[in-house]
């Protein structure tokens, strides 16, 4: 891009980024967000520094203005925020993350100098080594943010046998090499045309390679059971859809109503092994909910089932008390399980003591959560089922998924109400597909208005309720057994196959260098 004239460069990297989240659900259309990554990389191709940087940021900023204009619908809904103020929350939340894309781009070209602009391979390796940098960042900086990596576009596609082995940042890559590679072509095109000479397609054969060697791959391994159904009857499940609605779910005069819901629901369906209800199904402290448990109690130990719902619990200290979003598993025994990933603003608030109190969207109902222990057990079921517990936003996350996912069955319950009738509720839903199909496992996910769902352990969708309905959705799922290679592993080989690149792309640098300083040296002498 001209230097002189760089906005409409600037729009472009926008609507690039803008583009990219056409390729999750529910449009899936993973093309686009493959040419969104493809158009990218010349765009970064800037003479400074901070050009490059603001470019990233752009992108970042198209990106997420639209992948998560959910965000706005929390914020204006449910925090009651007027539109004005919901809309100016909502850029500045997305500018902020949207510097994720900045810095990394920007330190590459201050340590790569005119090499990154002029190489194109070079180009390539950085931009790819930067992106999966910027994605596994965003699964743990600030307790994380891991939203549409670029890997989900791909769970439906002959790749994703990759899952199971290094997790979604491996899909990731293979759309990245595949951007790489159209661009190395149209690149090398373009630069023999202008030169008038014939063009010849005799290339770098690095992004050639990654790429088929990783869709190749991926569609060698579709169809590879790590793990297996152990060797037992299937397990008879029902996931419990009350659609209450928001406003109301806090509300201690409508809590009578909502448990008898659940209740009505749940009448023709407790000769289940398991029954599931969604977050926070019971909205009241387990300690005031005792007579209610108590009744539960018996009615699962009547008909041999387990119940598994979301419930707030509450610790007493010394000094204060502490908030727990849980799950609590009634069977022939109670195990709990307290949330470890909390949203923020949702569940507990940063900077709490300067935001608190200065709009309603600071003081959302039941915001003032803990965080879980580290180590916690799994819940327990009727005939020591084995079940690892997530609560909302924890599936989100791959490698806190895998660590935890040695279980018999995983459940993940959630309450997508804050999302509206956004894509929100269909991101989330996607993200819980891959771990599944990470781990090989049956996932049982309930919410309160949907997507309540059955995944099978390819991360495909068995059944699944219609959103905004009440229902039960009804089915089975196997016990599995063994571990896939992504649950031993991790992100472990994709991050260090990025720290690889990033050295390699170093030593670049450094023999460059010495080239240039070398025939200085020379010309200097003579």
């Amino acid at each position: 891009m001209n230097k002189s004239t760089p906005w409409p460069g600037h729009i472009l990297t926008l609507i690039a980024g803008a583009i990219y989240p056409l390729g999750f659900s529910p449009f899936n259309w993973w093309l686009i967000t493959l040419l969104s990554l493809t158009l990218l990389i010349p765009l970064l191709r800037q003479p400074t520094a901070k050009a490059t940087a603001l470019r990233g940021w752009l992108f970042g900023l198209g990106m997420y203005g639209t992948g998560v204009s959910w965000v706005y619908v929390s914020i204006n809904q449910f925090g009651n925020a007027h539109p004005i103020l919901a809309g100016f929350l909502t850029l500045l939340f997305v500018a902020f993350i949207a510097a994720l894309f900045a810095i990394p781009q920007a330190l590459l070209y201050r340590f790569l100098s005119r090499n990154f602009v002029a190489n194109a391979v070079v180009t390539g390796l950085a931009f790819t080594a930067s992106w999966l940098l910027v994605e596994w960042t965003k699964t743990w900086l600030l307790t994380g943010f891991p939203w549409l990596l670029a890997g989900y576009s791909l769970t439906d596609t002959l790749v994703r046998g990759l899952a199971p082995i290094f997790g979604v940042l491996s899909l990731s890559l293979a759309l990245l090499s595949g951007a790489w590679l159209i661009w190395q072509l149209w690149f090398t095109a373009s630069e023999k045309l202008k030169a008038s000479q014939q063009v010849s397609w005799s290339l770098n054969l690095t992004p050639l390679i990654l790429t088929m060697g990783l869709w190749g791959s991926g569609w060698l391994a579709q169809n590879t059971n790590w793990t297996s159904p152990k060797s037992q009857p299937p397990l008879q499940v029902a996931a419990v859809q009350a659609n209450i609605p928001q406003t109301l779910k806090w509300n201690p005069n409508y809590v009578k109503t909502t448990i008898e819901r659940y209740l009505t629901l749940s009448e023709k369906h407790w000769n289940v092994d398991l029954l599931v209800w969604s977050e926070n199904a019971i909205p009241v402290l387990y300690p005031r909910a005792q007579r209610l448990l108590e009744s539960l109690t018996r009615q699962t130990k009547e008909t041999n089932t387990t119940l598994i719902t979301g419930i707030p619990f509450i610790e007493n200290t010394p000094t204060n008390h502490r908030y727990f979003n849980g799950i609590l598993a009634i069977s022939d025994q109670e195990t709990r399980y307290h949330k470890q990933k909390l949203v923020p603003f949702g569940e507990y608030v940063p900077l709490e003591s300067w935001l608190r109190g200065l709009i309603s969207f600071f003081d959302l109902p039941m915001s003032s959560f803990s965080k879980g222990k580290d180590s916690q057990p799994p819940l327990q079921g009727i005939n020591n089922t084995t079940i690892a517990p997530f609560i909302c936003y924890e599936v989100v996350y791959p490698d806190f998924v895998a660590k935890n996912a040695t279980t018999d069955v995983l459940i993940t319950i959630s309450n997508d109400t804050w999302f509206g009738d956004s894509i929100g509720p269909h991101q989330h839903f996607q993200m819980a597909r891959m771990r599944a199909l990470e781990t090989q496992r049956y996932l049982i996910r309930a919410t309160n208005d949907g997507i309540t769902a059955i995944i099978n352990p390819a991360g495909k969708t068995v059944k699944q309720l219609p959103q905004f309905d009440q229902g039960v959705l009804t089915g089975e799922v196997k016990a599995m057994a063994g571990k896939t290679p992504f649950m031993q592993w991790q992100s472990w080989p994709i991050i260090i196959l990025t720290l690889v690149m990033m050295a390699g792309l170093l030593a670049f640098r450094q023999i460059t260098l010495h080239e240039v300083y070398t025939k200085q040296k020379v010309n200097h002498a003579s």
